[in-house]
């Protein structure tokens, strides 16, 4: 009788109990009946199976249960208990790589292991092999855990590496990666005497005679006659002899004539107190050299510490991209694994189609 109260419901996972006189087992929570030969081992199992197919696996796990009470070592019940720990309803999904990042280990550690110490001689290279799988499956999530994070320190170290370079590039002596350092020293080199040339120009042009300008005298002269009248010329002189008849307007002429006088005079006077020296225009352009120098030396400086610290962090890169490549090459060989661990369960018990 205790053993016939051991039988469970596939149901709703009651215990059953006996009517003797119908000659059945009953549900008490249910009503469903079932036959005496409901509970024979054989139905036992495909009513399991078909449950753990269902993905009842309560109902499933009852009835492997009561089958390993009465025979510890029983091969499909065994192997049973461990698909449910998994949460998979046929053993073809542990080749599914999806699969190991839902499983709960420690429930399928449990049963695999419990499976290992109680099955059969012949039994266990199969269920030793099956935690080999589950351990390659849960080292893979392990990995691809890793792998992430690596792959997010890397993104963050090639963003890093992005602002460096936008820093480094504000630096106009390195503003495009076609400027090699070569021809970065002749465009210096250029640009520094085009602002010799400005320098030497606006010396001059701020440093020139305000009376160098002559006028000119011949505005006031009479131009030759286009026509072909020709009329007696009578010369007329005044003063001075000069012959008054060739001028437009002698007086203006005069006053002219006395203007450029006075500018000549004015000219010599400058020349004699204000005539630039060409030492001021070298004192201005060591200046400006030194000035010019000092700015070129920080920029390259500055530029050549920023490619120092980008070359450093792109070591660092390099080695992250080898540990990803690693890490890769590592989850690639798990998954082979698994997948030569499923072939070789099928060799020691092939799958029902």
């Amino acid at each position: 009788m205790n053993d016939v109260k051991k039988h469970i419901c596939p149901t709703c996972g009651g215990t059953l109990s006996v009517n003797v006189e119908r000659q059945m087992y009953e549900c008490p929570f249910c009503g469903v009946t079932f036959d005496y030969d409901y509970f024979r081992e054989e139905n036992v199992l495909d009513l399991a199976a078909q449950a753990l197919t269902n993905n009842e696996f309560t109902s499933a796990g009852n009835a492997y249960d009561f089958m390993l009470e009465k025979e510890p070592n029983n091969f499909e019940a065994l192997r049973g208990k461990a698909l449910i720990a998994m949460d998979i309803p046929k053993i073809d999904d542990i080749s599914s790589i999806n699969l190991y990042s839902k499983v709960n280990y420690d429930a399928a550690y449990k049963e695999i292991d419990k499976a290992i110490e109680s099955s059969k001689p012949q039994d266990r290279e199969y269920f030793t092999t099956m935690k080999d799988i589950v351990d390659a499956g849960h080292e893979y999530v392990d990995e691809k855990a890793q792998l992430e994070i690596q792959k997010n320190e890397r993104k963050k170290t090639r963003d890093h590496i992005s602002e460096l370079y936008s820093e480094r590039d504000a630096i106009f002596i390195y503003t495009s990666a076609r400027i090699r350092p070569k021809k970065a020293v002749m465009l210096t080199i250029v640009c520094y005497i085009i602002l010799c040339l400005i320098i030497v120009l606006g010396y001059k042009y701020s440093t020139r005679n305000p009376y160098s300008k002559a006028e000119d005298l011949s505005k006031y002269e009479k131009q030759e006659a286009t026509s072909t009248v020709v009329v007696p010329y009578v010369p007329a002189y005044n003063n001075s002899g000069d012959n008054i008849q060739e001028f437009i307007n002698f007086s203006k002429y005069q006053e002219a004539l006395e203007r450029e006088e006075k500018r000549k005079k004015d000219y010599d006077e400058w020349e004699e107190k204000y005539k630039p020296s060409d030492a001021n225009l070298i004192c201005i352009l060591s200046t400006v050299t030194i000035i010019y120098l000092s700015v070129v030396l920080i920029l390259f400086v500055g530029g050549k510490r920023y490619n120092a610290e980008i070359a450093k962090i792109r070591a660092k890169e390099d080695e992250q991209l080898d540990k990803i490549k690693e890490r890769e090459e590592k989850m690639a060989e798990l998954k082979n694994k698994i997948k030569q661990g499923y072939n070789h369960l099928c060799e020691l018990h092939p799958v029902d189609e």
